[in-house]
């Protein structure tokens, strides 16, 4: 069930350039995703993996993103990004419960996440959809400031 106004759909390649400016945009926040400034708009457009990827559309722009990379051993490994003005709005919860359903439509059996334990918002929402903490990777994040950030380890079983 998507938010109010809000398209749940699988990436298109004429989605990339969005997803790849998304990602810079959350990236300048330097707090919620591992990736960093500056990022390389074109070359992170090219090289986007559009299987797997699920886009969250609204008035013709793409508000957030969910990536779920299938592992030959039958689990797949989460990520997920949504524009600032867009958190609160239903739009993670849509992007989470659609990458689940195409996970088990997959074959997957588990579906995991890595996320920084100051995300609190967002450790909510895995959590309300089953998630659950598996371990902690301590000081497993180098940032650019030099600072190493602990990351949570989630998983779903399906």
């Amino acid at each position: 069930m998507a938010a109010v106004g809000i398209e749940i759909r699988p990436a298109e390649d004429a989605d990339r350039r969005a997803i790849a400016t998304l990602l810079a945009a959350v990236a300048e926040e330097r707090d919620g995703i591992a990736t960093e400034p500056p990022v390389d708009v074109d070359a992170r457009a090219d090289a986007w993996r559009l299987d797997g990827t699920i886009v969250a559309v609204a008035d013709g722009a793409v508000v957030g993103q969910v990536h779920v990379e299938a592992s030959r051993f039958g689990f797949g490994e989460l990520g997920m990004m949504v524009a600032a003005g867009w958190r609160g709005r239903g739009v993670g919860t849509a992007l989470v419960a659609a990458a689940i359903d195409r996970a088990r439509e997959r074959g997957l059996h588990k579906v995991t996440l890595g996320v920084f334990p100051h995300n609190e918002a967002a450790i909510g929402l895995y959590r309300k959809f089953g998630f659950v903490e598996e371990g902690r990777l301590r000081s497993h994040m180098r940032r650019a400031n030099g600072e190493l950030w602990d990351v949570i380890e989630m998983g779903l079983l399906l």
